[in-house]
């Protein structure tokens, strides 16, 4: 594995230096007075940095594209009194040459073992239409790829890879504590919700490193994406019950809970409210643990969060037995810090809900 060099919040204000850094944006550009220069911003977990290729801008870009690992050597030096680098030489990096994580946030959990845990899922699912539903999607080879390293979302809620698979198995498991203590609910239903609630976001967010929205999740949104997902899949069965695909489209519509929130129909069948609150529960405690867990040492309260339009105060007495009560196999965060109910704000920036 290539050494990771320098992390962009480490770098050196001057002098010459080495690291590996993922490509957000990358743009040849005019000069002042002719000719062209290859504009870069190159990126990691710490931050970003502005890079300049004035030597053969053309061939240079050739050599990779946007969101490749790639590995650097240049010169840092100041402009408008913020760093830039002077590239000297670059070149794409392979797999195994780099440490996911360094370049984004990434789950803790090993994405191919919980979609392990996510086929085992899948298979306690009773009804046959559903489970061979189900296993359509996770043996689809394009399906399966996308959702391992898939976010939840851009900013707030499961922002970074894998952070969908890592929502997905979070609120299988509250489904079958909910229907433990609701045995009326729908097991099956329920599975099959927490499964296919947010499968648009393969297509709204992509599989970038950069955790952006693509062009077709910015127009359509991923409730959109994964009604048309799920359309392409039941085309393929011609036996599937037309009363349980029109379930499955309302648990997918109204997971947002509220039309204000996103949702294009209020919950209307019991499975439904039960997906919106265990939805809505994943992601508020895990909110409200990451703001905890991120705030100064010492601050009783955090700062004023506009997504819950509240602080959140910090101290707990009872906090260390809590976390020393934890399962071993509570969900993360990134950061690192123990997330039983791994998810985030209903707020995403300019998209209010969780999804």
């Amino acid at each position: 594995m290539t050494a990771k060099g320098f992390f962009i919040d480490a770098l050196p204000r001057d002098g010459v230096v080495t690291l590996l850094a993922v490509v957000k944006e990358k743009e040849i550009r005019p000069k002042r007075h002719g000719g062209v220069y290859l504009s870069l911003t190159l990126s990691d977990r710490t931050g970003d940095l502005e890079a300049k290729v004035w030597d053969n801008p053309g061939e240079t870009a050739a050599l990779f594209d946007r969101d490749d690992i790639v590995k650097v050597r240049g010169t840092i030096e100041l402009y408008n009194e913020k760093s830039q680098l002077i590239v000297q030489r670059v070149r794409r990096c392979e797999a195994g040459e780099f440490q996911e994580s360094d370049f984004c946030p990434a789950s803790l959990r090993d994405p191919e073992e919980m979609f392990a845990e996510l086929l085992g899922l899948i298979d306690t699912v009773e009804n046959e239409h559903l489970r061979s539903l189900l296993r359509s999607f996770a043996d689809d080879p394009a399906t399966a790829a996308a959702l391992k390293v898939a976010a939840g979302a851009v900013r707030i809620h499961h922002a970074w890879r894998s952070g969908l698979l890592d929502h997905v198995i979070s609120l299988c498991r509250l489904a079958d504590k909910v229907v433990e203590h609701y045995p009326r609910l729908n097991r099956d239903l329920l599975i099959a919700g927490a499964i296919l609630h947010d499968i648009g976001k393969i297509e709204e967010l992509g599989t970038s490193r950069r955790l952006g929205y693509t062009t077709r999740g910015q127009l359509l949104g991923h409730v959109a994406l994964g009604l048309e997902i799920l359309e392409r899949h039941l085309a393929r069965r011609s036996d599937f019950p037309v009363e349980l695909k029109n379930v499955l489209q309302h648990l997918i519509v109204s997971h947002h809970g509220e039309v204000e929130h996103g949702a294009l129909r209020t919950p209307m069948i019991p499975e439904a409210f039960a997906l919106y609150a265990i939805d809505l529960l994943d992601a508020r405690l895990a909110q409200a643990w990451r703001l905890i867990d991120q705030g100064p040492a010492g601050e009783e309260w955090t700062a004023y969060v506009p997504s819950l339009e509240r602080q959140l105060y910090r101290w707990c007495p009872l906090e260390a037995k809590v976390h020393s009560d934890e399962p071993s196999n509570a969900s993360c965060s990134p950061g690192g810090e123990a997330e039983v109910g791994a998810g985030a704000a209903r707020s995403d920036g300019n998209h209010r809900s969780v999804a």
